[in-house]
């Protein structure tokens, strides 16, 4: 259903997403996946990608018209096999020597930003809606300038620690200045960190487009700090929390009497009840948070994207999912995403001031799977 809603004179609707697939559907695509990714040796993972993205690009509407993912899966094999020689080769010079090693990983540390935009560029190239492609624009020297900072401040820290470890394995007496320097590094990363995440996100929104429009993005610093410091305050509340349940704990038995062995036989009862429905909700908060944070500040041409995304539904879902998933040895995995992907598009619409078919198709160059791939093969998430 459409809500219309009237904003200064202007006629604003909103558009819900829908996703239509079905688990029963996408078990049948998996399990095939999954046996000839197995019988191959990991060769069809690049066609049982494309499969994947392309049911759930095919079963995502919006405004009753579906998304298209179009990407070929020998574009995406080939990413795979440079990304896996150059793991090999990261492996091989860790193996030989430490500083190999060291230097090996330095030198990918320099590729990420590029892999950051490759990897974008490729995934939304590869996005059509209505005919028209969305694409991003190849801004390489930008992206080094946002994590020039970074890098630097985790080469600093990466070196005083191991700098520390060798004073310590060599029997020297270490520095005195050495943990200081790791505090103050660490302290300076923990305050980057609302900084990084905002600016890489604000990178990646605003060099994206749909057809020739761009999009722009209107969060800022101060709502990603404000993000994190809630966390923060939500841990401090939390790490008192168990500090008044040990000490609960600990009141039952007679200090002249205590056994620790029979204390320890209540920290299960602790975990169960406490510290894992604690973690499963501060995931399910962070997840929500961020996502309704970015999608809530987006705008294409007036159109704006909208996300209601709920803590306590999203905590639910990843509860019954995870103990489906371990009931059954993996098999329900196709039914958690079909019900995530619904629940996803069914709290996410869109603004719309005007009308979507305004948008002129912008013709973009092939884009290499590679950045993607790196991503993938070293575990970064590098898109949205």
């Amino acid at each position: 259903m459409e809500n219309v809603n009237e904003e200064v004179g202007a006629q604003i609707i909103n558009k819900p997403f829908e996703f239509t697939g079905k688990a029963g559907e996408f078990f049948a695509i998996w399990i095939v996946n999954v046996a000839l990714t197995i019988l191959t040796l990991g060769i069809y993972s690049a066609w049982a990608k494309v499969r994947t993205n392309q049911y759930f690009y095919g079963n995502t509407l919006l405004d009753g018209t579906s998304f298209r993912y179009t990407a070929n899966p020998k574009q995406i094999l080939k990413g795979r096999i440079i990304a896996f020689v150059v793991f090999m080769l990261y492996f091989a010079a860790s193996s030989v020597s430490p500083i190999f090693g060291a230097g090996a990983f330095f030198v990918l540390m320099l590729l990420v930003p590029a892999f950051l935009v490759m990897s974008m560029a490729f995934r939304l190239k590869n996005s059509v809606y209505r005919n028209v492609r969305f694409n991003f624009n190849k801004d390489f020297s930008g992206v080094y300038k946002i994590f020039a900072i970074p890098v630097v401040v985790m080469s600093a820290y990466i070196f005083v620690v191991s700098q520390f470890q060798e004073s310590i394995a060599s029997g020297a007496e270490a520095k005195p200045e050495f943990p200081v320097f790791v505090f103050v590094l660490l302290g300076l990363i923990a305050l980057m960190a609302p900084w990084w995440e905002y600016m890489i996100t604000n990178f990646r929104v605003k060099h994206a487009k749909y057809g020739d429009a761009g999009f722009s993005f209107s969060a800022t610093t101060k709502n990603y700090y404000w993000l994190y410091i809630k966390l923060v305050l939500v841990l401090i509340a939390f790490s008192a929390l168990i500090g008044l349940s040990v000490a609960g704990i600990s009141a039952l038995f007679k200090p002249e009497t205590a056994d620790p062995s029979e204390m320890m036989k209540y920290m299960p009862i602790l975990m169960v009840v406490i510290i894992v429905p604690f973690y499963l909700w501060l995931f399910a908060y962070m997840a929500t948070k961020r996502t309704n944070l970015l999608y809530n500040n987006i705008d294409i041409a007036g159109h704006k994207t909208q996300s209601e995304l709920k803590t306590g539904y999203m905590m639910y879902l990843y509860f019954t999912n995870t103990l489906g998933m371990l009931l059954t040895l993996g098999l329900l995995m196709p039914w958690a995403k079909i019900r995530t992907a619904r629940y996803r598009a069914s709290v996410t619409s869109v603004n719309v001031a005007g009308d979507l078919s305004q948008f002129v198709v912008v013709q973009t160059d092939k884009q290499s799977a590679l950045g993607e791939e790196m991503g993938e093969m070293f575990d970064m998430d590098l898109g949205f």
